[in-house]
C-alpha cells in the first residue's frame, strides 16, 4: 500500500489574497499565496492544492497569469481549480505545467463535461470536488460546487454522485466536508471510509482536519489515498494566527505506518 499523500490546501479569494474560511463563508486574510506556495514548495510537500473560491460566482476561471507564477513558485506537484468550464481553459492551464485540474461547479451543469474532459486530457489529471453534508442520521447529500449556491438544488445521494464521477472519468475525487470546513473537529471518518470501499479511483478527504491525530484516526480506518487540510498547515496549534508549517518527512506518519498497515488488512 502506498504511503497516503498529506495535501495542504489553499485558498484564494477574488482579489488573489490567500484566505481560510470557516463555513465556507467567514474568512481570515492570512497573506500571499504565492509566498505561502514558495514555503510549501520548500517544504516538499507531496502535493499542493489551490482553490480559486470566487472564481466561480464571479463567471471566470482561476487566473492563469496567476496559475503561471504559481507553476514557478513550486517543485511540487499542483493542483488547481475554480470557475473551469471549457476544454480550452484545462488545456492552458495543463500547459503551464500543473498536474491536474480541479472541477465542480460546471458539472452541475453539465455532467458530461467531466467525460469529454477525461477523454481529451486522461483521467490522471482530472480531479473532481464534491462538497457533502452529514444531516443527522439520514444520508450524506452532496453537490458540485457550493451547497449554498443560487440553484444549487437539494443536493444527491453522495454514493452515487461520487460512483457516477468514477464512471465518468474522474482520475481521483476529493470529499470535502462543507458542515466541517474550518472547524477542526475531525474528518468524516465512517462515511469516508464506507465511500473508500466502494470506489476503485483515489479517495482524498478534505475538511475538519485540526491535527495529526484526526489524520491518523481517518488511516486507521481506511487506506485512503489522501489527506487535505486546510487549517492544520496555515495556522499554529488550536489559534488563528497564521503558521506555515508541515511535518518534515511525514515523521509522525512513519510512526503510525506499521499499525496503519496491520488494520488496513483487516478493512
Amino acid at each position: 500500500m502506498l504511503q497516503p499523500r498529506l495535501i495542504p490546501v489553499l485558498l484564494v479569494d477574488g482579489q488573489l489574497q490567500l484566505v481560510k474560511t470557516t463555513g465556507f463563508s467567514e474568512r481570515h486574510y492570512l497573506g500571499d499565496p504565492l509566498n505561502a506556495a514558495y514555503v510549501f514548495s520548500a517544504f516538499e510537500v507531496d502535493e499542493l492544492l489551490v482553490l480559486d473560491i470566487d472564481a466561480s460566482t464571479q463567471g471566470r476561471s482561476i487566473p492563469l497569469p496567476f496559475v503561471a507564477a504559481l507553476a514557478r513558485f513550486t517543485s511540487v506537484p499542483l493542483t488547481v481549480g475554480g470557475g473551469i468550464t471549457s476544454l480550452e481553459q484545462i488545456h492552458d492551464l495543463l500547459a503551464l505545467g500543473v498536474e491536474k485540474v480541479a472541477l465542480s461547479a460546471v458539472l452541475s451543469r453539465s455532467f458530461s463535461f467531466l467525460q469529454q474532459a477525461a477523454d481529451r486530457f486522461g483521467s490522471s489529471t482530472i480531479s473532481v470536488i464534491v462538497n457533502v453534508r452529514s444531516l443527522g442520521e439520514g444520508p450524506a447529500l452532496a453537490w458540485f460546487g457550493r451547497p449554498d449556491a443560487a440553484g444549487a438544488g437539494p443536493g444527491q445521494p453522495l454514493a452515487q454522485l461520487v460512483l457516477a464521477s468514477q464512471q465518468a472519468g474522474a482520475g481521483e475525487v476529493v470529499i470535502q466536508a462543507a458542515d466541517r470546513d474550518g472547524q477542526r473537529h475531525g474528518y468524516p471518518v465512517a462515511m469516508l471510509a464506507e465511500l473508500n470501499r466502494e470506489l476503485t479511483i483515489p479517495l482524498v478527504a478534505l475538511g475538519g482536519c485540526g491535527s495529526h491525530g484526526h489524520m491518523a484516526e481517518l488511516l486507521q480506518a481506511t487506506p485512503i489515498s489522501g489527506v487535505a487540510a486546510g487549517s492544520l498547515f496555515v495556522y499554529a496549534p488550536g489559534t488563528h494566527q497564521v503558521l506555515l508549517h508541515y511535518p518534515p518527512s511525514h515523521h509522525w506518519l512513519q510512526q503510525h505506518l506499521p499499525a496503519l498497515q496491520e488494520c488496513w488488512r483487516c478493512v
